[in-house]
């Protein structure tokens, strides 16, 4: 019924803050736009009054304020994880030597991924076999509900890590359940490389623990 090699990472956000005292330069981040454009193409770009957005029309950006580089991608079909994060390192990498924050305070990282589930719909999985309250249920509070899912919240994950993790009915297309891994790292970290470890980790914790924690459920 589920198989864990089909789940697709359809998008990547990650949220990295620096301290305030870095100075975005507009020529520097004219600079960083062209040298990123080289491997990773942004169609638009807008300097603004405190920093500067990169962006593409299926929502994929990148944006530089006083004190946080935020960047989302939604990864095509027909690219690979590996050749998203391997753009995401790059950028920081780039972001890094243009700029020389010297610390990210914080960073917080999300990943959303596509599981077909073969012979129910998604909001069948999860009322069936994971839930004793259904969207029948639900409905007494007034209102007919669409779907129900999970969200599991670990505060102390690790030391200064804390995640989440959501299953929802893909309701676009109920044949796929929706799961969402958040994590949020607060301890500082002073090299580019380890900003991407932190992604890969999450990307690893979903097609692995994450996937044999719920075929063991059901």
């Amino acid at each position: 019924m589920l198989n864990p090699d089909l789940i697709q990472p359809v998008a990547i956000q990650s949220v990295l803050l620096y301290p305030p005292t870095v100075r975005l330069e507009r020529a520097k981040l004219t600079q960083l736009y062209s040298s990123i454009c080289v491997y990773k193409p942004y169609a638009q770009f807008a300097l603004l009054p405190d920093g500067a957005n990169m962006m593409n029309g299926d929502g994929s950006h990148v944006r530089l304020g006083p004190d946080r580089l935020a960047y989302k991608e939604r990864i095509p079909e027909n690219q690979s994880t590996y050749a998203t994060l391997r753009d995401f390192e790059h950028i920081i990498q780039d972001f890094w030597t243009a700029f020389t924050p010297g610390i990210f305070v914080t960073q917080e990282v999300v990943i959303e991924s596509l599981w077909p589930i073969e012979g129910m719909l998604s909001q069948e999985f999860l009322e069936e076999r994971c839930l004793r309250v259904g969207r029948s249920e639900a409905a007494s509070l007034g209102a007919a509900c669409a779907g129900v899912g999970l969200k599991f919240v670990f505060p102390q994950f690790a030391p200064a890590k804390a995640v989440e993790l959501r299953l929802e009915p893909f309701f676009r297309d109920p044949k796929f359940l929706f799961v969402a891994i958040s994590s949020q790292d607060l301890q500082p970290i002073q090299a580019p490389n380890a900003a991407a470890e932190r992604v890969r980790w999450a990307e690893h914790f979903l097609g692995h623990e994450v996937a044999n924690f719920v075929r063991s459920v059901v």
